[in-house]
């Protein structure tokens, strides 16, 4: 069988990269820059922030890819190649509607998130995916450079807000993805991390064969249909092994990086039978 050589590496984080701690798996760093010896990039595919995803890697930040807002925003090695900028008005009917809903406004300022004073008391959980936090009285006031907007939900009710309210109001009009069981959300149509790797890949010219790409849920989907070697991890959502085309280890067994470095001993080159097949 034909063997492909991997270009990039790309990986969702929570649930998929990071340990049941939310930290990376011990000799990370040195995996990634032993790969990219070879010629093979790392790519960080997140819902979080650019801001938030550089200080996760300060070490690497310079050498690597981050795609933030689930693709709202693409930097590679510290240069700005790509942002999707969400119209105000857009953010601020989504803004009126959330609180309508009851739940709580995130909106994803390329500088800062910026919630609501009324739910300060969310700010360690907040604080987690978002290193820039700025409160305000008012969501339906805003006026600042922005390319998501995000739903957060407490009590884990991610599908069902989606089904029953977000995805019936702007499913349509734009891209709305649950993002685990406290996150919905929403950025400009054809915005999601799948676009955001292609648009890498071009870049670098690469084709999906040179792709290889890890997530756990629904808004990483696009991502792992668009690598010829997509990963779904063992304990994500398992509605999704029907879409894509591998099984990786779960998170808390390191899958990610043990299929790394299982990619870094054959000098880049695999094949579709090297790997635990999805279905």
């Amino acid at each position: 069988m034909d063997r492909d050589h991997i270009g990039l590496i790309a990986s969702d984080m929570d649930y998929t990269l990071l340990d049941e701690n939310g930290q990376l798996p011990e000799g990370f760093t040195e995996l990634v820059r032993a790969l990219e010896e070879e010629g093979i990039y790392f790519a960080a595919a997140s819902g979080r922030p650019l801001y938030t995803l550089e200080a996760m890697f300060p070490d690497l930040r310079d050498r690597m890819a981050l795609i933030g807002d689930n693709g709202g925003a693409i930097r590679w090695r510290g240069r700005d190649i790509y942002q999707s900028r969400m119209p105000t008005a857009d953010y601020r009917e989504m803004a009126i509607a959330t609180r309508e809903a009851g739940d709580i406004g995130v909106l994803c300022g390329l500088e800062s998130a910026y919630v609501e004073r009324q739910y300060q008391s969310y700010a360690r959980v907040l604080g987690q995916f978002y290193t820039r936090v700025t409160y305000v009285d008012d969501l339906t006031v805003l006026d600042v450079p922005a390319d998501k907007y995000t739903i957060y939900l407490p009590r884990g009710n991610s599908q069902e807000a989606y089904d029953k309210i977000y995805g019936e109001l702007y499913g349509e009009r734009f891209s709305v993805a649950v993002a685990g069981a406290n996150w919905v959300d929403i950025m400009n149509r054809g915005v999601d991390k799948g676009a955001a790797l292609r648009a890498l890949g071009r870049s670098l010219n690469l084709t999906s064969a040179n792709l290889m790409a890890f997530g756990d849920t629904y808004n990483d989907a696009e991502m792992l249909c668009t690598a010829k070697y997509g990963f779904l991890m063992a304990n994500g959502s398992q509605d999704l092994r029907a879409r894509v085309s591998f099984l990786a280890p779960p998170h808390w067994d390191q899958g990610v990086i043990r299929i790394m470095r299982q990619v870094l001993d054959q000098g880049g080159w695999v094949s579709p039978t090297d790997f635990n097949p999805a279905h």
